[in-house]
């Protein structure tokens, strides 16, 4: 599997240069055609984007010059040797995105020039030094206004052990998501996650997904990549399809936002979670690699499609949880790869599970 674009790890992230860096943050500044016309208007910059889904669609809009750092963007652009920082991105409202701004330049601490481009309210802010003219003047001549900055009150709060994250600028009817793992929909604007030894104890404003919650043994809310959306991504999407050489078999358990690193270069993948299956499925079914999804039929509906490869297969168990763990312990000997075509761990899959398949399809 090869997405098209440049993935950079640690060792080679850091780049030199007085160039203007570009940030794309979500897959709607893609879908959209904000990203592309980014590009055409500083195309001698360089072009980033930190997430999953972002990566993909990317990659569907063939903008391979855009960079992936599978991070949180306050990670990414903490690390990213620059001297003028562009944050790009079409927010859920005009206050979200700002929030979504001062909480990772909080969390980065950068002293370089840095400005957002809000390209669903037309607004660009500069938040802190002087960016180059012809940025300014670009954004000007397409239209975008300036808009002002905001603060933030604190979003975590601690008592010894106990600390609690603070989400804002929720709507109501979100699915709530920390660690990439959904706990619940927002019924509130505001909503809030609190532990204690690093363990989940209580939640405000989230119509809780129990099923969710058990999955995260330890949570350091401090760090942890917590959020809300109504998607993971919209309709508006025309995949890229291509057919990738690869070998072996993933085993990718609840796990979905992980399917690049996972999935690299293999010629199937064994899913376990209703989401979780339908995003690998869908990622996925671009490279033309097949997935055998254990589902439980609990999908919450991330994802508005559901794609699968040529030759995949979705079965449907009581507790998809329990079948997962068979398949690893007694198929994957505890492993995340197995060098074994995707023929044959069907057919294992197939007679490990057997009676406990209430369904099944056939893609």
């Amino acid at each position: 599997m090869h997405s098209g674009q440049r993935n950079e790890n640690d060792t080679t992230r850091r780049s030199t240069g007085s160039k203007l860096t570009v940030l794309f943050h979500g897959p709607a500044v893609f879908d959209e055609g904000h990203a592309k016309h980014v590009i055409g208007l500083f195309p001698d910059a360089r072009f980033y984007q930190a997430g999953t889904m972002g990566r993909t669609a990317a990659y569907d809009h063939h903008l391979d010059e855009v960079t992936s750092i599978p991070d949180l963007p306050g990670k990414v652009i903490r690390e990213l040797d620059c001297d003028y920082l562009l944050i790009v991105i079409r927010p859920k409202s005009l206050h979200s995105g700002k929030s979504f701004v001062r909480m990772i330049l909080d969390h980065a601490r950068l002293s370089i020039p840095v400005m957002h481009v809000d390209c669903a309210n037309g607004i660009y802010v500069r938040w802190q030094g002087e960016m180059p003219r012809h940025v300014t003047s670009s954004l000007s001549d397409e239209g975008y206004v300036e808009g002002s900055a905001i603060s933030l009150a604190p979003t975590i709060e601690r008592n010894g052990p106990k600390v609690t994250r603070h989400l804002q600028s929720c709507d109501i009817g979100d699915y709530v998501l920390c660690n990439n793992i959904l706990i619940g929909t927002a019924l509130d604007t505001s909503v809030s996650i609190t532990t204690v030894d690093e363990r989940i104890v209580a939640t405000s404003g989230i119509d809780v997904k129990e099923h969710g919650l058990e999955k995260l043994d330890r949570v350091d809310l401090v760090n942890a990549k917590c959020c809300s959306t109504p998607m993971l991504r919209g309709s508006k999407v025309v995949p890229r399809v291509t057919d990738a050489v690869g070998t072996g078999i993933a085993f990718i358990d609840h796990c979905g936002a992980d399917v690049y690193s996972l999935a690299d270069a293999c010629a199937g993948a064994v899913t376990v979670g209703d989401d979780t299956s339908r995003i690998v499925g869908d990622i996925l079914y671009r490279f033309s690699i097949p997935v055998y999804a254990i589902t439980d039929g609990d999908w919450d509906g991330l994802l508005a499609h559901e794609r699968f490869a040529a030759g995949s297969v979705v079965v449907e168990v009581d507790h998809d949880d329990n079948a997962g763990k068979q398949v690893h312990e007694h198929i994957f000997r505890g492993n995340c790869r197995l060098a074994l075509s995707f023929k044959d761990v069907r057919e294992r899959i197939d007679a490990l599970l057997d009676r406990n398949i209430l369904k099944c399809k056939v893609y």
